[in-house]
């Protein structure tokens, strides 16, 4: 696993063909307190708003217990990226 410097950053965990991402609750508070799947959205990918959508609501639906989190797969190539999202308690 992968992290960004502190005890509770986000996982990144390479997978065959693309990689998981796992939010801490604290980063799943964040991106639903600050809407952050608006700012995906926006990117210029033709997934890009159906991800960013999916991510708000995942994080707004998690944020509401004490150890909620979000965690995503990506696979594919990058213009052709498809995967899952579960929003856990």
């Amino acid at each position: 696993m992968l992290g960004s410097g502190s005890a509770s950053a986000v996982a990144v965990t390479p997978l065959p063909g693309g990689l998981q991402v796992d939010l801490t609750p604290a980063d799943t508070q964040w991106v639903a307190q600050n809407h952050f799947g608006q700012v995906i959205a926006g990117l210029p990918h033709p997934s890009a708003a159906s991800f960013g959508e999916a991510l708000d609501s995942a994080a707004a639906l998690s944020s509401q217990y004490p150890d909620g989190r979000v965690v995503f797969t990506v696979y594919g190539p990058f213009n052709e990226l498809n995967g899952t999202m579960m929003a856990l308690e």
